[in-house]
């Protein structure tokens, strides 16, 4: 079967763009899924989530947007000028090529896209920069003008169509299974194997039974277990009977670091890869870690002279592409680690915590830089107390109690209650919720100009959508209200997002599509009419007196606070 037209899936990306429904956005994904190559439908995945690989390739195409305004200049014959001034005008590259392009016969195919994107992608060194220039001009002369619409927005990272990774997964079900009721494999197979492109690739062509398959591949990441939160420690108790392990529970960066016997990979709880950001880490477990293959996991925390570990403000302060060494020096870490999952070609997920524990402590050898996370094991609620109070006093967050049962296996990508952290803020009234910001309220007063107000909301990982928790104006320094629409500008789009649910009465001045975590401490969750969070005969959980804590870049949309996790906590208050 030749390769797809690229036509064929930009008239897809417009269908897209232009639908408000997220079911209906799944139907049109699972018939047009029915349709493609199989031997092209990785790469089609990858595209309609507008990238051109998985997260944690770490492939980026590196054009800016003056750098696709000089290949439109060069495709369409315009004076450099004309071209910036089309673009002031319409305000997005992708329109700006879309009404230049002079081309009007669609002729590409998606395999020649895609190829010469990556190609792009490849080039680096002297000369990179005319180079990627003058390549995408070539493509943009072989484009229409709607197709070179979606190929600057691709680029750019700007395709901001609304599907996310779940509503793919919602489609491929239905269309190579005929039913939705299928996606709990899907996902479940995504969790061990996060690489949207894979799994597309074996559910058209194997079939269920190539997704049950799928398993641990070193260097490719694993979603990251995660814990429930408990509203007292008698909870956990009730939750986790028998041993308790409870460990201390870091405020840093989680890492999962995976080595093949050759090189050590850092990946982000994103998915992200990190190990540029951490040579210090890497070079402490090359010494600390004795295996012929791993993936472990661990927190990188910033620490002082003495080992006292240090706020992730700190630690944010690594998140960098340049001096990386000069960072190293001024702000030490250490990584604490707790759990295997892999070890010498054996998978270790379906093991046991006790188990995976155990192999853990055989393979490391403690160092300054590389050590494992402080616990203790427990049966009484005195002794998980103790425990806490000592890290509360040792400059931790609280502790992470895990389940020592026979059944406590690694459940990739699951919040569920072998894990249960306890944090200190969990004692008072007050909670923290990782939310994503949907939408903004212009500003009035002394907030003129910028926005004053962000809508925020949780994920519902159910029904894949996004529901509206609280507006959030306070906590903000007078730098970061001033910076917010800068921030927020690439995530600007004229509709609603095709996955959010919003009352009638809660419409912001401007939508953003769901891309930026925000913590938020706030005093009580009550019911209300103009949030749609675990709605209910018309009410809606919101949050009373949000504030803003902090941004959570390490964290993507979907990895926000739940729903259910809100309403198990309004229901355990009342």
């Amino acid at each position: 079967m030749p390769s797809l037209r690229f036509i064929k899936l930009a008239n897809v990306f417009e269908q897209l763009e232009r639908t408000t429904s997220g079911n209906k956005m799944r139907e049109i994904l699972a018939r047009f899924f029915k349709t493609v190559p199989k031997k092209e439908i990785d790469i089609i995945a990858y595209l309609l989530l507008g990238q051109i690989a998985s997260k944690y390739e770490d492939i980026n195409i590196g054009m800016a947007e003056k750098m696709v305004l000089r290949s439109i200049a060069i495709d369409s014959g315009r004076a450099e000028k004309e071209v910036s001034s089309t673009f002031k005008k319409l305000g997005d590259v992708g329109l700006t090529a879309e009404k230049l392009t002079t081309k009007s016969k669609p002729t590409l195919t998606v395999a020649q896209v895609f190829n010469t994107l990556h190609k792009i992608a490849a080039a680096s060194g002297p000369g990179s920069q005319e180079f990627k220039i003058k390549t995408l001009a070539a493509l943009l002369k072989k484009a229409s003008p709607k197709e070179a619409r979606y190929i600057a927005r691709i680029i750019l990272g700007t395709l901001r169509l609304g599907a996310g990774d779940m509503t793919l997964l919602d489609a491929l079900a239905i269309a190579f299974t005929g039913t939705k009721a299928n996606k709990p494999k899907l996902e479940h197979a995504y969790n061990i194997c996060p690489d949207i492109g894979i799994i597309a690739k074996t559910i058209a062509i194997k079939g269920l039974k190539g997704i049950e398959k799928i398993g641990v591949t070193v260097g490719r990441p694993i979603q990251m277990m995660l814990a429930q939160r408990a509203k007292s420690v008698q909870m956990i108790k009730e939750k986790i009977p028998g041993v308790i392990a409870c460990e201390e529970k870091y405020d840093g960066e989680r890492v999962q670091a995976h080595f093949d016997g050759k090189r050590i990979i850092l990946f982000s709880r994103r998915l992200e890869n990190t190990t540029n950001q951490f040579p210090d880490v890497v070079e402490g477990l090359k010494k600390s870690i004795k295996a012929k293959s791993y993936v472990i996991e661990g927190e990188v925390v910033p620490i002082d002279e003495k080992g006292n570990l240090l706020p992730f403000q700190i630690l944010m302060q690594r998140r960098r592409k340049y001096d990386v060494e000069l960072y190293v020096k001024k702000i030490p870490v250490c990584l604490f680690l707790f759990d295997l999952l892999f070890l010498n070609g054996k998978s270790y997920i379906h093991k046991p915590y006790p188990e995976r524990h155990k192999a853990l402590q055989k393979i490391i050898k403690p160092t300054k830089r590389i050590k494992l996370a402080n616990r203790k094991l427990c049966k009484e609620i005195d002794c998980i107390e103790d425990f806490f109070n000592w890290c509360i006093s040792h400059g931790a967050e609280g502790i992470i109690a895990k389940s020592c049962a026979p059944d406590s296996t690694y459940k990739a990508g699951v919040r569920g209650w072998l894990w249960i952290k306890w944090k200190q803020e969990y004692q008072k009234l007050a909670d923290t919720f990782d939310l994503v910001v949907v939408g903004a309220f212009y500003g009035k007063g002394k907030r003129a100009g910028t926005y004053g107000a962000l809508l925020c909301a949780a994920y519902n990982h159910k029904l894949d959508r996004f529901e509206t928790f609280c507006k959030l104006g306070s906590g903000f320094t007078d730098k970061q209200l001033a910076e917010l629409p800068k921030k927020f500008a690439k995530y600007k789009i004229p509709h609603k997002p095709a996955r959010l649910l919003v009352h009638k009465d809660m419409k912001p001045d401007v939508w953003f599509t769901p891309a930026v975590v925000v913590e938020v401490l706030g005093a009580e969750i009550t019911r209300s009419p103009l949030h749609t969070c675990a709605v209910e005969k018309g009410q809606g959980l919101a949050l009373r007196f949000p504030r803003f804590v902090r941004y959570r870049a390490d964290k993507s949309p979907e990895q926000a606070t739940t729903v259910k996790e809100i309403l198990d906590m309004y229901k355990e208050r009342k």
